[in-house]
C-alpha cells in the first residue's frame, strides 16, 4: 500500500520500518502509509483477561476460603459467615456517625414559627 520508486534500487525508508521513501516528497509516511499502518495493529482481545486467575478469596481472620458466599464488609475487607458481623472481626468503620448523619438528614429539626405579632 505504500508509495515505491520505478527505478532498479529503490532507496529504503531512512526509520527502517521495511517500506520503500517516496521519490515525490522522499516522506514514506504518506497518509496511505499512516491508514495502512493504523488498521494493521492488532487488536487485543478481552480472551487473554478471562484467562487469568483469580486468587481465592478467605476470610480476614480465620483464613478459611469463602468462594462466591463472603461478606464483604465496608472496612474493605471479606470475611465468612462466623466473622461477618461487626463486632466479631473489630471492624474499625464508625457505624454510629454514619447513622447519626443519615438521622440528621431525614428528620430535619423542626422549629415553631415565632410569633411577633401578639394580641
Amino acid at each position: 500500500m505504500t508509495s515505491c520508486d520505478k527505478t532498479e534500487n529503490p532507496t529504503l525508508c531512512p526509520r527502517n520500518c521495511g517500506s520503500y521513501a517516496n521519490s515525490r516528497n522522499h516522506d514514506p509516511y504518506d497518509e496511505i502509509y499512516l491508514f495502512h499502518k493504523m488498521f494493521s495493529l492488532t487488536i487485543k482481545t478481552g480472551k487473554d483477561d478471562l484467562m487469568m486467575k483469580t486468587k481465592p478469596q478467605r476470610c480476614m481472620i480465620c483464613r478459611k476460603k469463602v468462594g462466591l458466599l463472603g461478606f464483604n464488609c465496608k472496612c474493605d475487607e471479606i470475611f465468612c459467615e462466623t466473622h461477618r458481623h461487626p463486632e466479631e472481626h473489630a471492624c474499625t468503620f464508625n457505624f454510629k456517625s454514619i447513622g447519626r448523619a443519615v438521622l440528621a438528614k431525614k428528620n430535619p429539626l423542626c422549629k415553631p414559627d415565632k410569633l411577633k405579632n401578639r394580641i
